[in-house]
């Protein structure tokens, strides 16, 4: 889950934004996904169909069965003992959160 910095295209970690977005109104969010989906948004005529827009999207497209068969994958996996709870899912996103901090205070001195 940990991003690194020569994956960001940004000075700040995620964290820092979510640090900002978490305290909006529902409203301010909405505005702030439809400005950020609006500047990424391919520009696409008029006229074009769904799958010719869809075509080279990063993303496959699931069918209803293979998103049900990833489901029942999931859920035999945590009936088997896997996956994590939600209080170790906070612990680890606190920890992500401080290593980034501390990576960014660490680039914000060498750079003085």
């Amino acid at each position: 889950m940990a991003t690194t910095t020569a994956r960001r295209r940004s000075a700040h970690p995620m964290s820092y934004y979510w640090s900002v977005v978490k305290d909006m109104d529902d409203s301010q969010k909405l505005e702030l996904v439809t400005m950020l989906v609006n500047s990424v948004k391919p520009k696409v005529a008029d006229n074009l169909t769904t799958e010719e827009m869809l075509e080279g999207y990063p993303y496959k497209r699931y069918t209803k069965a293979e998103l049900n068969a990833m489901l029942d994958e999931a859920e035999a996996e945590i009936a088997a003992g896997g996956g994590i709870d939600d209080e170790d899912l906070r612990r680890e996103d606190e920890e992500e959160y401080e290593r980034e901090l501390a990576e960014e205070q660490k680039l914000q001195l060498e750079a003085v």
